[in-house]
């Protein structure tokens, strides 16, 4: 029992610290997404990538897509800033790298969404997580993807493996969702999702 818990401490564990690291994906490398197929702009660039990766154990490889900004967005605080409350699509892909539970995922985006909401009412945003989480596999197959497309500050749509799963105009759904990785505690190296803008 005592070895049973310390392995689902571990393994929820890998939600909690990002490295940046090389490794296999079936995403393409190139700046612009190719995912018109799901109602997403193809003209989104790259704005980085990152791995989440805990003792040995790499869980996903997280992407962030964005159009170019107009103005000058030179600081890391300004673009995060923009991130979070610009009208601009966007779209946050997930690649596990490692078999999950549906019930792993919920739990940490609960976590990730409670870390940076502190304070606030999340128990419409805790039953928006359960029924979009019900679209996935109970055991979520390593190379699955997951992918948060925002056309808007209000309209996102949530793919398992390129189906949708959730459609909805929820922008408090959409907001904590993306304080997950861009919040004032973000559970990610939030710089390694933005270094590609704020090098080019």
């Amino acid at each position: 029992m005592i070895l049973i818990r310390v392995l689902n401490f571990l393994v929820m564990a890998c939600f909690s610290l990002t490295v940046l690291a090389e490794t296999e994906s079936k995403y393409p490398q190139n700046d612009v997404g190719e995912t018109t197929a799901m109602g997403i702009p193809d003209t989104l660039m790259l704005s980085g990538t990152t791995v989440k990766k805990r003792f040995f154990f790499s869980v996903y490889k997280l992407s962030h897509f964005m159009e170019k900004p107009e103005v000058n967005l030179a600081s890391k605080d300004a673009l995060i800033t923009f991130i979070l409350n610009a009208n601009t699509p966007q779209r946050i892909e997930l690649e596990f790298l490692r078999d999950v539970s549906r019930e792993q995922i919920e739990e940490a985006l609960i976590q990730g969404i409670e870390q940076n909401n502190f304070g606030s009412d999340l128990s419409k945003i805790k039953k928006d997580i359960a029924r979009l989480s019900s679209g996935f596999q109970d055991e979520v197959k390593k190379h699955s993807t997951l992918t948060l497309s925002r056309l808007s500050t209000e309209e996102l749509r949530v793919f398992f493996n390129n189906t949708l799963v959730v459609e909805t105009e929820s922008k408090a759904l959409a907001d904590a969702l993306w304080s997950i990785w861009f919040g004032k505690d973000p559970i990610v190296n939030t710089e390694d999702l933005i270094q590609n803008v704020l090098t080019n």
